[in-house]
């Protein structure tokens, strides 16, 4: 029996772009919507379609090397896994994931979160991001030469959602997230440097 084309609560927003028909024996006939938003098999369902969607991506994302299909997937919905980071506190360490952006040394390429820190030297503690309204604009930005110098790589966020999804994530695999044109930042090789000044 179909019960209805329009639920708002079904999938968490960041999810929207998702479309599909949901079988299920447990929901109640022939009932209000409100008493159906009220229905635990509701809240059970919600879950299931983000685990199946978190899947379906991952399989996705596991193909990259082989397949430009994830890349055609990040291009039309990589915002929507963005808002995924700052919404959704449950999966957002999965969803950060399957984040990609282009660095001072990816070129045309992209490169994910665990990319960027498999090839993190030694004595890098962070990961540095920078932002830029586009990659070339980005990519101008004079602290990178100071990192570049020390071998770091640096992200480019190059969308204004980049940066607030930035500070919702802070943190990704014990490596924090910094801003690297803070007037803060701090490295570690810059007292030495300052010491031999002196």
């Amino acid at each position: 029996v179909f019960i209805n084309d329009q639920f708002d609560d079904l999938l968490p927003r960041w999810l929207k772009f998702v479309k599909g028909v949901v079988d299920s024996n447990d929901l109640p006939l022939n009932v209000s919507r409100e008493i159906l938003q009220k229905s635990k098999v509701l809240s059970i369902i919600n879950k299931r379609l983000v685990r199946k969607s978190l899947d379906m991506i991952k399989e996705l994302a596991e193909a990259e090397e082989e397949d430009s299909q994830y890349i055609m997937f990040w291009n039309n919905f990589g915002k929507y896994l963005k808002v995924g980071i700052i919404e959704d506190d449950r999966n957002r360490e999965e969803i950060a994931s399957y984040l990609r952006f282009y660095s001072s040394t990816s070129g045309d390429e992209y490169t994910s979160l665990d990319k960027y820190i498999a090839n993190m030297p030694d004595g890098q503690k962070d990961i540095y991001y920078v932002t830029g309204d586009g990659k070339k604009k980005a990519s101008m930005s004079p602290v990178i030469e100071k990192l570049k110098s020390r071998g770091y790589d640096v992200l480019f966020a190059t969308e204004p959602l980049d940066e607030i999804m930035f500070e919702s994530l802070r943190s990704y695999k014990d490596k924090n997230i910094v801003d690297a044109a803070k007037d803060t930042l701090k490295l570690d090789d810059d007292s030495e440097e300052a010491k031999k000044k002196k």
